[in-house]
């Protein structure tokens, strides 16, 4: 298994970079800090899409959601 760590940007969809998005559309699952992002939000991604909002959720500082994701 590959992990590919891909940075959304600033927001602007136009902004994202070619290889970023190539890496995206091709990934059959893509897991995201959060799907609040709205880079995110306008791409037509084909894979499923994981998040960790249920720990932001639920978690008292950011550290420790962190903490969890790694």
């Amino acid at each position: 298994m590959t992990i590919q760590v891909v940075g959304l940007g600033p927001g602007d969809p136009d902004l994202l970079t070619v290889q970023a998005r190539r890496v995206l559309e091709a990934a059959p699952v893509i897991w995201c800090r959060t799907l609040q992002h709205p880079t995110l939000q306008a791409l037509p991604l084909p894979g499923q899409l994981e998040s960790f909002d249920p720990l932001y959720e639920t978690a008292e500082r950011f550290e420790d959601v962190y903490e969890q994701i790694v």
